[in-house]
């Protein structure tokens, strides 16, 4: 049987006795993981696997006209299992001493550094920065130091000491942290890894679509979905280094590397300096795989499919280190060109318009990277589902089908009209993508390549159905019910791939999300009901909507057993929706034109922020849901659940 583990991502942290303050309540921090004027990247209560190579960055702060402290000292030293015990319960010191960080680590730091950045202290100070007042911000003055590609190779906890001078007070301080180093297994339980993500999925959606697509009976599912099969179940504790609430490149970092960071973030610790691609970086698995199959003498796959943008957080997280998941141009360059490189085997997916200067082009420096791809690492380049099918080849694999985001499966499957409304073809020629992929053409035909290249070695896969998220923020449920189920069928043929192939005892499926959405379910609609009123008639369109007892079945039936519904425009539907959300209208129906636009900014409005308010065109028989989010929030938003 095929290993399938539903993931879970547990803390590895210490049973020691804090060392430094907790979490900060709050929301505007100078810098996230700094909780005070010295500042040590990685943070406290890091972890690492032993050997992995990670930077280290020191910033020392001084707000407004003080200048920080220059002459600050880094020492490290690894505790003793003795030292570990007795500080659980005593204040006894280690029996080791600390040592200057370099002479330990035998890594020389960069040259120092000095800039200078600006925070606002509170959200009073925010809003009055963004009216113009230039006095608000609080101007914070950095002295720093780096090192570079760091390996602490002994498992075991290691406690970091900064010591420096508050120039404010003049008083010496010391931030304390402790590291926790995890031994390596030494022995591999799969020789192959398959690591699919549901971007924003919840548990609330997985029920809702199998409400949706599977054939029930006295209120008892007659067939499960494949995610249901999965033999173990856990739960992702998602937040950030700073935030309760994460996006997918923190989250996806986190996957990617075992430590947690901030919005925005790939594979680096956000630190404060100018620049978003010399932040402290730590070793993607995909380059640890590189770098210890080379050592061994053999091999290892990599490859990435997702229904985004390949430059996209989740699956730039598989490769990348920035600051910023904006810089899409830069992190198409360093897949093949960046520190240590990837250069996956399978890259699958969209965001054309980063690869070449053509019309709509926005590829770094003009380059055609299809050229410079093909050219310099060899790859095959395949630009639509015939041309993808057709391809039976050795060499490594870039698929490009869009010059942004891959459609969503109702419009590449059902509402086949939508495909014409954008220039979407990958190459710039200012035609529509017609002829794009599904999420199982992708993976199957990726898994065929990494197979055909490392069936000796060995591979790692991450496939993202990307969609779930993006169509849950503009609150179109239906498309991300439908983007969920393609991720679900597409699982079912995977595992039917790997048994066909002999490949199912010796691969590990993983299937898990980066974060929710606050959708959930809490009733039925009759639409009927609810269009037979007019606009003006609210309360008796509200009606229509049944719970408890009068919580009817909806109409949805998979007559055809491709584990969709047959038509998704049906007289009852679900009465669902989310906790964060704009201003909107709701009817409760597929919008059979494209994805919802559901809010959209005020003209005239005489505030110092975008006002947003409901599209008319969204909805318009709808009733009216007034927002739950600050008016310049256009779209629903992450929550917290696990």
């Amino acid at each position: 049987m095929v290993k399938i583990l539903s993931f879970a991502l547990v803390s590895l942290a210490t049973a020691i006795s804090a060392v430094s303050a907790l979490d900060r309540p709050g929301q505007f921090y100078r810098l996230g993981a700094c909780p005070d004027l010295g500042c040590v990247f990685p943070p406290d209560r890091a972890n690492f696997l032993a050997g992995a190579k990670f930077d280290v960055r020191v910033e020392i702060h001084g707000e407004d006209q003080v200048q920080p402290d220059t002459e600050y000292s880094l020492y490290i030293r690894k505790l003793s299992k003795a030292d570990t015990n007795e500080r659980k319960s005593s204040s006894k010191k280690p029996s080791s001493k600390p040592v200057d960080f370099t002479k330990f680590t035998k890594v020389q730091p960069d040259a120092p550094e000095a800039w200078n950045f600006s925070y606002f202290k509170n959200a009073s100070a925010y809003w009055k920065g963004q009216s113009g007042d230039k006095n608000a911000s609080t101007n914070v003055n950095v002295a720093s130091s780096a090192w570079r590609n760091i390996k602490l190779r002994e498992p075991g906890t290691y406690e970091v000491l900064l010591k420096y001078e508050d120039k404010t007070s003049g008083a010496k301080k010391t931030s304390q942290l402790l590291w926790n180093v995890n031994e390596a297994p030494k022995k591999r339980k799969a020789k192959n890894v398959i690591l699919f993500i549901g971007d924003g999925m919840t548990t609330a959606m997985i029920t809702a679509a199998r409400l949706i697509s599977k054939p029930h009976i006295s209120g008892m599912y007659q067939k499960k979905m494949h995610m249901d099969q999965f033999p173990v179940l856990g739960h992702v504790m998602t937040h950030s280094v700073d935030s309760l609430i994460t996006d997918s490149a923190n989250s996806a970092s986190t996957y990617n590397t075992g430590h947690k960071s901030s919005s925005s973030a790939l594979g680096v610790y956000a630190d404060s300096s100018p620049s978003p691609f010399d932040d402290p970086k730590q070793e993607l698995l995909a380059q640890l795989l590189r770098r210890r199959s080379k050592k061994n003498g053999g091999k290892g796959g990599v490859g990435i499919v997702t229904t985004a943008e390949v430059q996209d957080a989740t699956p730039s997280a598989v490769y990348a280190h920035t600051r910023q998941r904006g810089e899409k141009a830069t992190i198409v360059d360093q897949m093949i060109h960046g520190e240590d490189p990837v250069v996956a085997d399978v890259i699958l997916g969209g965001g054309g318009k980063y690869f070449h200067s053509n019309k709509g082009g926005k590829s770094l420096n003009g380059t055609n990277y299809y050229e410079v791809y093909s050219k310099e690492r060899g790859y095959k380049t395949v630009f639509d589902r015939d041309e993808l099918m057709a391809y039976k080849g050795k060499d490594p694999l870039l698929g490009i089908f869009h010059s942004g985001n891959l459609d969503v499966w109702l419009d590449r499957n059902v509402y086949k009209g939508n495909l014409n409304q954008t220039a979407s073809d990958p190459r710039g020629s200012g035609l529509p993508a017609l002829n794009q992929p599904n999420l199982n053409d992708m993976v199957i035909k990726g898994l065929e390549v990494l197979d055909r290249r490392y069936r000796k070695e060995g591979w790692f896969m991450m496939a993202e159905a990307a969609s779930v998220d993006k169509m849950m923020h503009p609150l179109d449920y239906d498309r991300a019910l439908a983007d969920l189920l393609e991720l679900d069928n597409t699982i079912g043929k995977t595992k039917e791939w790997l048994k066909r192939n002999n490949l199912d005892k010796d691969t590990l499926v993983i299937t898990t999300a980066d974060h929710g959405h606050s959708f959930d379910v809490y009733g039925s609609v009759d639409t009927q009901y609810f269009n037979s009123f007019s606009d003006s008639e609210e309360l008796e369109k509200k009606n229509s909507i049944g719970t408890y007892e009068n919580a009817g079945w909806p109409s949805y039936v998979d007559a055809d057993g491709d584990g969709f519904p047959d038509d998704w425009n049906v007289r009852y539907t679900l009465a669902a929706g989310t906790a964060g959300f704009p201003s909107h209208r709701e009817d409760f129906q597929v919008n059979v034109n494209g994805a919802r636009i559901p809010a959209i900014a005020q003209g005239n409005s005489h505030h110092h922020f975008k006002v947003h308010i409901p599209n008319p065109e969204d909805s318009p028989n709808g009733i009216n849901k007034p927002g739950t989010l600050g008016v310049s929030d256009p779209v629903g938003v992450h929550s917290l659940q696990d």
